[in-house]
């Protein structure tokens, strides 16, 4: 545990030294700020365009912004949510996928393993560090988020349950990040990992949610979010579900032979 702690401690310095809190941080808001500007926006065209064209049918174009862009607090922030679920952990897995693989390749863990620390302690530090963080950052967006668009969209949704959503969504950030950095030590490359998990969060999403089966997966965590239900019991199946895979995955990247040889 020493080990591991002392490797969290060190990969705390390096997000901050790098940048990567405010990266993260900046990515999260920024994605709240633009959904709420076209929401604000958008929102407002078909009554613009009621007043200067009389006589025009905008009922399609009402239709329209009101999907796209609701008022609704409860819809909106599952639009809000899916934006974080397909940019922020989009970029979240472009930042990070190489990062163990590269320290490695170049010969980062060479004194700490002289030193006595184990691949596990530098894999876990960089998982729980990096994964902890993505998940902060999205729960403080979410809350954000939900405080400012409840003092002018329509209140469909209370605190509590906000709250919980949000602290789902970060979980779904946590495991995001935790899978792309074990499956980058596993492939013994990180593009194959960040391809395989770009590919998973983006498309497997939207198709699993035709599928009676979707719901058990461990995807539905983010449908779950993305839909903003409130029947939280659905998800305890898919998060423990993660959990098992999460936890599974870590036990053999721990136990197999690392592909890269360490660089001296």
């Amino acid at each position: 545990m020493n080990g591991i702690i002392c490797c969290i401690k060190k990969d705390i310095k390096e997000v901050l030294r790098t940048g990567k809190v405010i990266l993260f941080a900046l990515l999260a808001l920024g994605i709240g700020v633009m959904i709420m500007a076209f929401t604000v926006l958008f929102t407002d065209i078909p009554d613009f365009l009621a007043v200067e064209l009389p006589g025009f049918n905008i009922e399609d174009l009402e239709a329209m912004m009101s999907t796209l862009y609701p008022k609704m607090l409860r819809e909106n922030l599952g639009v809000f949510s899916y934006y974080i679920g397909f940019f922020y952990s989009l970029i979240l897995v472009l930042v990070t996928h190489n990062i163990l693989p590269k320290e490695r390749k170049s010969g980062r863990w060479v004194l700490p393993l002289q030193q006595g620390y184990k691949p596990g302690d530098i894999i876990t530090g960089k998982c729980i560090v990096y994964g902890t963080l993505a998940g902060v950052c999205v729960f403080i967006s979410y809350m954000l988020y939900y405080g400012v668009a409840s003092t002018f969209m329509l209140h469909n949704m209370g605190l509590g349950n906000a709250f919980m959503l949000a602290f789902l969504h970060g979980l779904n950030m946590f495991f995001i990040l935790c899978y792309t950095m074990l499956f980058a030590i596993l492939f013994g490359n990180g593009v194959v990992s960040a391809i395989s998990m770009i590919g998973t969060i983006l498309f497997v999403p939207d198709i699993m949610n035709f599928l009676p089966i979707g719901k058990y997966l461990p995807t539905y965590m983010l449908t779950f979010v993305y839909n903003s239900e409130s029947n939280f019991g659905d998800v305890i199946g898919p998060l423990l579900f993660n959990i098992i895979i999460l936890a599974a995955l870590y036990v053999i990247v721990l136990g197999r032979p690392l592909k890269q040889p360490l660089k001296k």
